[in-house]
C-alpha cells in the first residue's frame, strides 16, 4: 500500500498540467505534504499542516530539482521541528549555536532549491552583507536591535539592504524550524524596507534607432553580442533566458524553455526574432548552446564589457539590459496588447508584476486621453451613433 501510494503521488505530480488557477496535489504518505502547480506550469513542494492547533506552512523546494523522497524527508523533519518546538515551550533545542556554522548549514540545505542566479545572489548576500555583521554572535543571540542597527548601517545602499533583509529573515525562520532559535522569535519581523525610486526606463523609437546603428556597425566583430541584444529587444526575455539558449529548445517560431524564473515557459518568436536566430552559426555538433562561452562547455553568462561600450556609444549611458524588457512591454501596451497577454508573453505569473514593467510615453497617454474625451464629446453632441456605425449604441 505504501509503495503504491508513493508511486501514485509521483505519477500524479508528473502528469500535473497547469490550470487557470493554482491548485494542490496532496500526498497520502506524509499528511500536509503538497505539490503546488501554478498557472505558469511551475511546480513546487510545500508543507501545509496544522500542528497543535496552529497552521504551519513552508515551501520545501522546486519540484524540478527535488524528488518526492527528498520532499517527504524534508516535510517529516519540519513536522518534527514544529512538534518539538511546541513541546519545549518554544525554547531553542540547540542554544548557543554559532552563526558562522549555521550559515554554512543554511546554504548547504537551502541553496540547491534556488535558481542559479538566485543562489549566486543569496550566497553573496550571506558572505558579504550578513556574516560580517552577525558572524561573531550565536544564532539565538541575534535580537531585533541588532537587525535594526545592521539595516540602518546600510542606509547608503538601500537596494542592497532591501535584498539582504529577506535572506536574513529566511535564515532566522529556518533557525526556528531547526531548533537554533526560540519559536516565533524572528528578529526581522516588522522591519520596514527603504523606499526606493522605481527604475522606470524604456527606449523611445529614436533611441532604439541609435542603439540599432551601433549594433549594425558591430555585427562583424562581435556577432554573438549583437544577436543577444537584438533578441532581448525583440522578445522581451530576461538576459539569462537568451544567453543560455540551446538549439534543441527552438522549434519553428517557438522557444520551449525547460526552466525560467517562473518555471517552464514558451517564448513566441516574431519573424524578426527568428531571422536573428537563423543567422547565428553553430559552434559545432557537440555544442548545444547558441551563445557558448570559452571553453564552449557552458553558455555565456556576462556581456557587461561589450554592453557598456555599446550603450555609451549609442548615447544611452546607464541603460540596463533589463530595460530592454521594459521597453518591449511598453511598446506592446502602447500598441493595444492587453495586460494579460503581455504577462503571458513575458512569463509573469501575476499581472501585477507586468504592470510595473509597462511605462507609457507622454504622447501615448495624451493620445489615449484625446480618444476617450473625443468619444465622450461626440456622445454629448449627439454624434455617438454615427461614430459607432449605427443607432444601437445611442439608444442604449
Amino acid at each position: 500500500m505504501n509503495d503504491q501510494t508513493k508511486s501514485t503521488f509521483a505519477r500524479r505530480g508528473r502528469a500535473a498540467k497547469p490550470r487557470d488557477k493554482r491548485y494542490d496535489i496532496r500526498d497520502d504518505v506524509v499528511p500536509g505534504l503538497i505539490l503546488r502547480v501554478s498557472p505558469t506550469g511551475a511546480r513546487s513542494f510545500a508543507l501545509d499542516r496544522v500542528v497543535r492547533g496552529r497552521r504551519r506552512h513552508a515551501t520545501l523546494g522546486d519540484a524540478e530539482t527535488m524528488t518526492v523522497p527528498e520532499a517527504r524527508r524534508e516535510a517529516r523533519e519540519l513536522i518534527a521541528a514544529f512538534t518539538e518546538t511546541v513541546r519545549k515551550d518554544g525554547d531553542p533545542r540547540t542554544p548557543g549555536h554559532p552563526m558562522t556554522a549555521f550559515a554554512d548549514e543554511f546554504l548547504e540545505r537551502q541553496a540547491h532549491r534556488w535558481k542559479p542566479r538566485t543562489r549566486e545572489t543569496n550566497v553573496r548576500m550571506v558572505e558579504k552583507d550578513i556574516l560580517p555583521a552577525f558572524g561573531n554572535l550565536t544564532v539565538d543571540a541575534i535580537t531585533s536591535g541588532h537587525v535594526r542597527d545592521w539595516f540602518a548601517a546600510m542606509s547608503g545602499r538601500p537596494g542592497v539592504a532591501n535584498r539582504a533583509m529577506p535572506v536574513l529573515s529566511m535564515m532566522m525562520r529556518m533557525a526556528e524550524l531547526w531548533g537554533y532559535r526560540a519559536h516565533n522569535s524572528n528578529p526581522c519581523k516588522n522591519t520596514k524596507r527603504y523606499k526606493t525610486k522605481p527604475k522606470e526606463r524604456f527606449l523611445t523609437a529614436e533611441e532604439m534607432a541609435r542603439l540599432n546603428a551601433v549594433l549594425t556597425r558591430d555585427e562583424f566583430w562581435c556577432p554573438h553580442i549583437v544577436a543577444i541584444v537584438r533578441l532581448l529587444m525583440l522578445t522581451g526575455c530576461r538576459f539569462g533566458e537568451i544567453a543560455s539558449l540551446e538549439w534543441d529548445w527552438i522549434r519553428n517560431k517557438r522557444i520551449f524553455l525547460p526552466d525560467s524564473k517562473s518555471g517552464p515557459r514558451t517564448i513566441w518568436l516574431s519573424s524578426a526574432a527568428r531571422a536573428v536566430i537563423d543567422a547565428i552559426p553553430r559552434h559545432g555538433p557537440d555544442c548545444p548552446y547558441l551563445f557558448p562561452a570559452r571553453p564552449p562547455t557552458r553558455p555565456v553568462d556576462n556581456i557587461e564589457y561589450h554592453w557598456n561600450r555599446i550603450r555609451n556609444e549609442a548615447g544611452l549611458p546607464g541603460l540596463r539590459l533589463h530595460d530592454l524588457r521594459h521597453s518591449w512591454a511598453s511598446v506592446a501596451a502602447m500598441n493595444g496588447v492587453d495586460m494579460v497577454t503581455i504577462a503571458k508573453l513575458l512569463g509573469h505569473a501575476l499581472v501585477e508584476t507586468t504592470e510595473r514593467y509597462v511605462h507609457l510615453s507622454d504622447q501615448s497617454v495624451t493620445d489615449a486621453a484625446d480618444r476617450v474625451s473625443g468619444r465622450i464629446d461626440a456622445a454629448l453632441a449627439g454624434r455617438g451613433a454615427e461614430r459607432e456605425g449605427g443607432s444601437h449604441h445611442a439608444q442604449g
